[in-house]
């Protein structure tokens, strides 16, 4: 088996709001659908990355070949399903930091949500894509934990 190439690695990491209309729950349906068909899309382009969503907030991180990223993320910028596109960072990456799964979808608690929302608020764009970028690693880190533990037998 040969070593992926690296040498057009590319990320974007963008900041939005959901324009999903519905109710709390029919929002939250729509969003791990929208994370579900986009995971076979991005696997057929090689792009990764993680989607953090805290109604109505927004953060993902695109990851793969230049080219497939923009054209994923160009996609994106014409989903009438978010408002207020910001890209937080865009560049060139040595690694990918979110490993090999085509998306990686996020629901964090209240008190992640609100860190999310703070990312919103006069955050300058720099600021605001490492803070993302920690707090999307880190909630995949308890994941990937609550996954391995072993689990308890019942009382």
């Amino acid at each position: 088996m040969t070593a992926p190439d690296t040498t057009d690695l590319f990320r974007i990491v963008y900041r939005s709001r959901s324009a999903i209309p519905g109710d709390a729950e029919a929002v939250r349906q729509a969003v791990a659908a929208l994370a579900a068909a986009s995971r076979g899309r991005n696997a057929e382009v090689s792009v990764t990355g993680a989607m953090l969503f805290a109604a109505p907030h927004v953060v993902q991180a695109l990851e793969g070949p230049a080219a497939a990223v923009e054209a994923v993320f160009d996609r994106i910028c014409c989903d009438l399903r978010h408002a207020g596109i910001e890209v937080v960072e865009s560049g060139p990456v040595l690694e990918r930091a979110f490993g090999a799964g085509a998306l990686s979808h996020l629901v964090p608690d209240a008190a992640d949500g609100a860190s999310l929302a703070r990312l919103e608020n006069g955050i300058e764009p720099a600021d605001a894509a490492v803070a993302a970028m920690k707090l999307m690693l880190a909630l995949l880190q308890l994941a990937e934990a609550d996954r391995t533990a072993p689990q308890r037998p019942a009382a």
